[in-house]
């Protein structure tokens, strides 16, 4: 699902100067540097994706045969902007952000959203949570 939303953002970034012109931007590296420290906090304005990870938990368990399992395959994105002068295009950044949810062509039983805003000293740290979810057995 990284690539899928990495890809899908980059095509927004070139199609909406609105955004570039703000400065922002996207990157397909991962957002932390080998001894853990943020990245996103280093670039500001840039949009750094997580590696996917999967929870699965049991639905239905079966005593004969296969249980039927929710297998959800979760990214996280990270973006860092100044908290006293906020860009102007930041709310719709933000919506357009979540809204790859939707735009990016895997197959799924449903795909959730949502973010959280953390503020350390001037700073603004926004963390978006993508939640692709598939039913199997």
């Amino acid at each position: 699902m990284r690539t899928e939303l990495i890809q899908r953002m980059t095509a927004v970034l070139n199609t909406a100067t609105a955004f570039t012109n703000q400065g922002f931007g996207v990157t397909a590296n991962l957002p932390w540097d080998q001894g853990g420290n943020p990245l996103y906090l280093k670039n500001m304005k840039t949009i750094y994706f997580s590696a996917d990870r999967t929870e699965q938990t049991t639905l239905i368990p079966v005593i004969y045969g296969s249980d039927v399992y929710r297998t959800d395959l979760i990214c996280d994105a990270y973006l860092a902007v100044d908290a006293k002068s906020q860009p102007s295009q930041l709310d719709n950044l933000v919506q357009t952000v979540l809204a790859l949810k939707s735009q990016t062509g895997i197959n799924n039983f449903g795909v959730e959203s949502d973010y959280t805003v953390e503020t350390q000293e001037d700073v603004a740290i926004y963390t978006f949570e993508f939640r692709m979810i598939t039913i199997t057995t």
